[in-house]
């Protein structure tokens, strides 16, 4: 009888150990957010190619509070919750580009990114054939599975880098414009 009453409580013991571990992963759930970022004032001034081959194009360095941007999604978390930063796309438009000073000036270009937590730039997006037609956006095929966490975890100054080999040359210097979204997932 004892034995049985002994089981009885460890049986009753063991279920509710289970459902209170279960219930921490569905509250550590519940204070999970999974949202977008996009950031479109990374600008770049592409300086005149005056020689083809391959150059750097232009730098550029954003401020992003993103805990700010965390906080107003749950009040909860911060920037030090991120757990997962994807990159899901990347346009480039230039601003003041025409029929001869344009992307098709560019065989091949690449974009990285480095921030005041990783200052080690990696690239997050290339493209290896760019039609010789003339364009004024281009859409950079991307690494989106490349884990960006490291990136933007704490770190709140972000710094992109163009670069690119030129097919041709172009008589003036061009505005570009970056458009980056992100996927993020911060949670506890």
């Amino acid at each position: 009888m004892k034995r049985l009453v002994l089981f009885s409580s460890m049986s009753l013991l063991l279920a509710c150990c289970i459902f209170s571990i279960s219930s921490c992963n569905k509250l550590e759930d519940l204070a999970q957010i999974n949202f977008n970022l996009s950031n479109a004032e990374a600008q770049f001034t592409i300086p005149v190619i005056s020689a083809i081959g391959t150059a750097d194009l232009g730098t550029a360095t954003i401020y992003i509070n993103l805990d700010s941007i965390i906080k107003a999604q749950n009040s909860s978390l911060s920037v030090s919750n991120v757990k997962q930063v994807h990159i899901t796309s990347c346009e480039l438009t230039l601003l003041n580009g025409d029929a001869s000073n344009n992307f098709s000036a560019l065989e091949s270009c690449s974009l990285q990114m480095a921030s005041n937590n990783q200052p080690t730039f990696v690239t997050v997006g290339s493209i290896t054939a760019n039609p010789d037609t003339e364009a004024e956006t281009l859409t950079m095929p991307l690494n989106s599975t490349l884990e960006l966490k490291d990136y933007f975890l704490n770190a709140n100054t972000f710094s992109y880098k163009l670069s690119g080999t030129a097919r041709k040359t172009t008589a003036k210097e061009l505005t570009c414009k970056a458009v980056l979204k992100y996927s993020l997932v911060v949670g506890l």
